[in-house]
């Protein structure tokens, strides 16, 4: 979503789910906030991203803590989020991964768990991976 869209989302937000409209608003301020401390440059879909990850994190602290959170705000916030594989879909993608190795060795873990954050990014869970990893090359 770009920063056009997410604004325009607000405002139609505003009237019709004040609740949305909120978090909305607070996924733009940090965006914002993020672009401008990296040089007051223009906000780009990925600033858009980490602002709601930090959003998610906050509201996730709050919950965690015991204190009010809103829902709302986890609904919100994974309309930003890239879709994180599966289990089975990260164990595939490993897989596929230590097969093409030359050999199968403990030592290979930091060049399989780059080759993972380089093709895959936030889609995989890298705590789950690094699991998968070392059980792969055990």
């Amino acid at each position: 979503m770009t920063i056009k869209e997410l604004r325009m989302d607000m405002m139609k937000s505003k009237k019709t789910n004040p609740d949305r409209a909120k978090v909305l608003q607070a996924i733009l301020g940090a965006a914002q906030l993020i672009a401008k401390e990296d040089g007051n440059r223009d906000v780009t879909d990925k600033d858009i991203v980490s602002a709601a990850k930090k959003e998610a994190k906050m509201a996730q602290q709050s919950k965690d803590a015991g204190a009010p959170y809103s829902e709302t705000t986890f609904e919100v916030c994974a309309e930003f989020l890239p879709k994180v594989m599966t289990e089975d879909e990260t164990r595939t993608a490993i897989s596929v991964m230590v097969n093409a190795l030359p050999e199968k060795n403990p030592k290979m873990m930091g060049k399989i768990m780059g080759q993972i954050s380089k093709e895959y990014g936030d889609m995989m869970d890298k705590g789950l991976a690094s699991k998968i990893v070392k059980e792969a090359l055990a």
